[in-house]
């Protein structure tokens, strides 16, 4: 009884994460780790019970997503066709050793959210290389997403937030969406080809979905500015612990 109210709780919380800035497996990680689920199982049953959450931030990001639909959709499509190769990957391997690469990727993406170019926001048009570099980057962190997954939401909001010239609430809504697609996709996948432990799913799900929906909430009501300086001063911090634990424990 313990450990489904202990799984409730933090994947609410896990999930309230993922409506703000994308941290669910990041947050479940570790959790489900401490109840016995083995590092792989742990990866692939948090990327399928993550659909409840993506359903919950997509309802709840509507309002934002209106008018922003075709970006969004490019967005989905190339994150998720990255995503894929990512889980095939995974499927086929291990995931122990990214644990040590982790704190850069978050360390990266704090700087670029607390760094935003100038260039870029001043302009309409965004100049075509860097249009180029960051769908590159939308699908390499959809290879990342679909291998390992933690972080990936910090790292997919620091390129946004170069390339989209709009709040942080719409951007944050765009890459709620194309989660909630990729780990549907990802979900499938995993089902068919990878253990899951289907005894913590329920209450996975109930937490994800409840946090989700409230997560887009709480950032509609945030200054976008404020928004983007706590996560990125997050990421940074975030970054230094995850260093210390994949290097020093």
């Amino acid at each position: 009884m313990l450990s489904l109210i202990y799984l409730i709780v933090m994947s609410t919380i896990a999930g309230i994460l993922t409506g703000i800035v994308g941290m669910a497996a990041l947050t479940l990680y570790p959790v489900l780790i401490s109840v016995g689920v083995l590092p792989i199982t742990a990866n692939a049953t948090i990327t399928v019970s993550q659909v409840a959450g993506g359903l919950g931030t997509v309802l709840s990001s509507l309002r934002e997503l209106h008018g922003h639909w075709k970006q969004t959709f490019q967005i989905t499509i190339v994150n998720t066709i990255g995503g894929v190769l990512g889980a095939l990957i995974l499927i086929h391997s291990s995931n122990a050793g990214f644990k040590k690469f982790v704190p850069f990727f978050i360390l990266l993406a704090g700087i670029m959210i607390l760094f935003p170019s100038k260039n870029i926001q001043s302009k309409k048009q965004v100049n075509k290389w860097i249009k180029i570099i960051s769908w590159i980057g939308v699908f390499l962190v959809g290879i990342y997403d679909g291998y390992f997954g933690a972080g990936a939401g910090l790292l997919m909001i620091a390129i946004l937030s170069k390339v989209i010239n709009q709040k942080y609430v719409i951007y944050n809504a765009m890459r709620n969406f194309a989660s909630f697609i990729g780990n549907l996709v990802y979900a499938i996948m995993f089902i068919c080809m990878l253990p899951i432990d289907w005894k913590v799913i329920i209450p996975l799900v109930i937490g994800l979905f409840i946090g989700g929906y409230i997560g887009p909430i709480v950032v509609r009501y945030i200054p976008s500015q404020i928004m983007k300086y706590c996560v990125g001063i997050f990421a940074i911090v975030l970054s230094f612990v995850l260093g210390y634990q994949a290097y020093f424990k």
